[in-house]
């Protein structure tokens, strides 16, 4: 993805400590896991022309929050909503129309008044119609299942009995997703079909074996071609009403079900599909529910800080939101919906840290199966695709920083799952990617992979920081898995690079002087590029040509930094802090800075670099901020200890909760760009799992070590039931006056654990009642269930 440089409240019931098997805290859990989230989280009718989405993993649908199916996206310029069905679009949206039978007074369902959002799926409320007729509309996509589910229900709140006729239109929008045309799929105009005898309409794409099929609960009594809708949009689509008739006696209340399913194969498809959702539409909806308990029971937390466990609840829900089931290529997370609902290296790399972590192994490893799988067909040679839209099509082949990525990101869902054969099976394309970054990519052979990382600006093609510290992190855990594998050659090579590469990171990249790590290492000439290339953006960035103070000023300071670069002698080789981006950080994200300059930067970021929701992505610019730089701030400050200050960068991402959509964050902060983007996990998930639970498992070696780091005015936390390899375990830390309260519980025995105190040595503590001295700063236990109290 091109990186775009472009309130609600609720009250969790606490958890006790007290310590349960896993199996008894899911049991004793579920009601406190089900019941706020499910009952869903309203918009109070704040943002009508804000988009929502109604999820589903084969299925889903996107319009505004009035209830309207507007033209909405860029990518393919305004055909974002509407229903999907990857690879293609079937409907642009549908509409309802009341119409009284005896006075033939008419009214359209356009603006509602309320919108509920809930994990499942999406509720709207509106103003009663035809003189005390009260309707609410619930929408819902069936897990697995090619279609969408919409329930209206209807009251009759007056004293007679009335006599309606529901016109149910739709209006079709048969095509292609993003990056069609680069495979020649192009759009075709549209026809309807009626089928007289399942009494529902039928539409295809003229060019290609795709359809759409829409039907109802009711018996349709009329049907017409051609209607005019009551929203125009664009595209080659036709639409079409249904007519229905529905009686209320005075006070009775009735729902009405219609549903619209799709095929990219064959009309026979569509329609069986619309009609398994009109059989067992309760039934796929129950089953929906279900699983998003089943979501929300795992990896509970409970902590004072009620605001960030409601965005980290959400933010699971946000999560699974995103996965799309692909026949052609599997079972992956997409990056963000509206505009990037396909599969991203980059995002997932942050993702999938949070998704293993809250627990969802399943989808972290068919994700990056998802993507070693492509990568390998487009490219074959290591090289990790950057994106691939649900086409098939690889829109760019992968930026450098991406190959760097995906070990860590396969060495991570390791340690947490301890699947080996999950790694043998990554470990081939790990090798090769990294023979690809040091040698394709390493031309003059210093260890700093060249080529675009994750900010993709102009002219910064070069040897960037996040390229080699994420390199130096994918060649430390390489090694590990060379040694795992007992390629002990292998293994004595990624460590010595890795270790000579940490050295050149924190000498070469680091600028004394600026007190902090350069955006990249090259030569003047490089830098000069680089400089020019950003004032070219600025001007192609200003459509009318007149030049804002704001531009003007950046623009002057690149022209500045031009004039500067061209007093050095010719050939200069350093490190470059040109465009003070937001990646400087990932030295201290990932621990290899050395703590006396992480500090100093990590300072330095938080007066300079900062606005009100966290890090500027370039702090030249000082414009965008993102969930991904504020949680990767967030996991710098942690790495070092500051775990308060850490926690500070959490916040502003929790503040931007419910600024759009309810129940989920933007990815551009505070209010726009996707409304739902999936590595925003990453902050939420991340800080608080690795670092203030301080979970850190060794799946395969049945070892979990427990760190804990509570921020000050923090005096307990615990999370419930956190899947770690094959268990599930329940562990919780609580503060008293006099000492540390520990409690860990387990599915399964077995496993072996270990508790990091500092300046526990010499200090007297109770295990499971019984009073030791401890040795060192760690204390080594076993069992399902145990109780440590470490005194102050």
């Amino acid at each position: 993805m091109l990186l775009k440089m472009q309130k609600a409240s609720m009250v969790f019931t606490a958890l006790s400590l007290s310590v349960f098997s896993a199996g008894q805290c899911l049991a004793q859990q579920n009601q406190w896991a089900a019941t706020p989230a499910m009952q869903g989280l309203s918009s109070h009718g704040l943002h009508p022309d804000k988009p929502y989405l109604t999820p589903g993993d084969r299925t889903y649908l996107i319009g505004t929050q009035d209830g309207n199916f507007p033209d909405l996206g860029s990518h393919v310029k305004g055909e974002m909503g509407g229903l999907w069905l990857h690879p293609i679009k079937l409907v642009d949206g549908f509409w309802l129309k009341l119409t009284d039978a005896a006075d033939k007074k008419e009214s359209w369902l356009l603006q509602a008044k309320d919108f509920i959002n809930y994990p499942y799926g999406n509720r709207f409320l509106y103003a009663p119609v035809l003189n005390g007729i009260d309707i609410e509309r619930l929408q819902y996509c069936p897990q697995g299942k090619q279609g969408l589910i919409v329930r209206y229900t209807l009251r009759n709140a007056s004293n007679r009995e009335r006599h309606l006729h529901l016109d149910f239109v739709v209006k079709t929008d048969l095509s292609p997703v993003w990056f069609s045309k680069e495979n020649n799929i192009l759009d075709a105009p549209d026809t309807l079909q009626w089928d007289e005898a399942s009494r529902m309409f039928t539409a295809n794409d003229q060019q290609h074996p795709w359809f759409a099929a829409w039907g109802s609960s009711l018996p349709a009594i009329a049907h017409a071609e051609g209607v005019k809708t009551p929203i125009q949009t664009r595209g080659q689509g036709k639409a079409a009403a249904t007519t229905y008739r529905l009686s209320l006696k005075a006070g009775e209340t009735r729902t009405v079900s219609f549903v619209l399913a799709g095929s990219n194969q064959n009309r026979k498809d569509a329609v069986a599909a619309c009609k398994e959702l009109l059989k067992n539409g309760l039934q796929l909806l129950e089953e929906k529910k279900a699983h998003y308990v089943s979501i929300l029971n795992r990896s509970m937390i409970d902590i004072p800080d009620k605001k960030l466990q409601l965005a980290y609840t959400w933010g699971k829900l946000n999560t699974e939101w995103l996965v799309c089931d692909l026949p052609s290529t599997g079972r992956f997370l997409g990056a963000g919906a509206v505009e990037y609902p396909w599969l991203f290296g980059c995002d997932n790399f942050y993702a999938l840290q949070g998704v293993v972590e809250t627990g969802d192994f399943s989808l972290a490893k068919s994700t990056l199966r998802a993507i070693k799988n492509v990568s390998e067909k487009v490219n074959g040679n290591g090289r990790i695709i950057h994106e691939m839209s649900t086409n098939g099509f690889v829109g760019n082949k992968g930026n450098s920083q991406e190959t760097a990525q995906f070990p860590i990101a396969v060495w991570k869902v390791f340690q947490w799952t301890g699947d080996r054969e999950f790694l043998e099976e990554m470990y081939p394309a790990v090798k090769k990617g990294i023979a690809w970054l040091l040698t394709e990519k390493d031309q003059n052979g210093n260890l700093f992979p060249e080529g675009y990382g994750i900010m993709e600006v102009k002219g910064l093609n070069a040897e960037l920081i996040d390229v080699a510290v994420y390199t130096q992190q994918a060649l430390e855990a390489a090694s590990q898995m060379a040694t795992l594998f007992k390629e002990s050659a292998v293994q004595k090579d990624y460590t010595q690079k890795a270790a000579l590469l940490k050295d050149r990171i924190n000498t070469l990249f680091w600028d004394k002087e600026q007190g902090s790590y350069c955006d990249f290492y090259g030569s003047r000439e490089q830098a000069m590029q680089t400089a020019k290339g950003a004032v070219e953006q600025l001007q192609a960035a200003t459509a009318s040509g007149q030049l804002n103070p704001a531009t003007a000023e950046r623009q002057q300071f690149y022209k500045t930094l031009l004039a500067k670069f061209t007093t050095l002698p010719e050939g200069t080789m350093k490190g470059w802090f040109t465009n003070k981006n937001w990646v400087i950080s990932t030295p201290m994200e990932t621990g290899i800075a050395p703590p006396d300059q992480a500090i100093r930067l990590l300072d330095k970021v938080h007066r300079e670099h900062c606005g009100e929701y966290g890090p500027y992505l370039s702090a030249v610019e000082k414009q965008s901020m993102m969930t991904i730089a504020t949680g990767v701030q967030a996991m710098a400050e942690c790495q070092y200890g500051r775990i308060d200050q850490g926690l500070w960068y959490v916040d502003r991402i929790v503040q931007t909760f419910g600024r759009v959509l309810p129940g989920s964050i933007s990815e551009m902060m505070p209010d726009y760009g996707c409304p739902v983007q999936a590595w925003t996990i990453y902050g939420l998930a991340s800080p608080l799992v690795t670092m203030i639970f301080g979970i850190n498992p060794d799946a395969v070696n049945r070892t979990i070590t427990f760190a804990p780091n509570l921020p000050a005015d923090w005096n307990k936390i615990q999370i419930t039931n956190l899947p770690v390899g094959n268990i599930a375990i329940t562990f919780g830390v609580m503060k008293k006056d006099r000492s540390l309260e520990y409690r860990l519980s387990t599915s399964k025995a077995g496993w072996f654990y270990t508790l990091r105190v500092k300046g526990l040595a010499g200090k007297k503590y109770l295990l499971n009642g019984k009073t030791r001295i401890a040795a060192t700063d760690e204390i080594r236990f076993t069992g399902q269930s145990n109780r440590i109290v470490v005194f102050r």
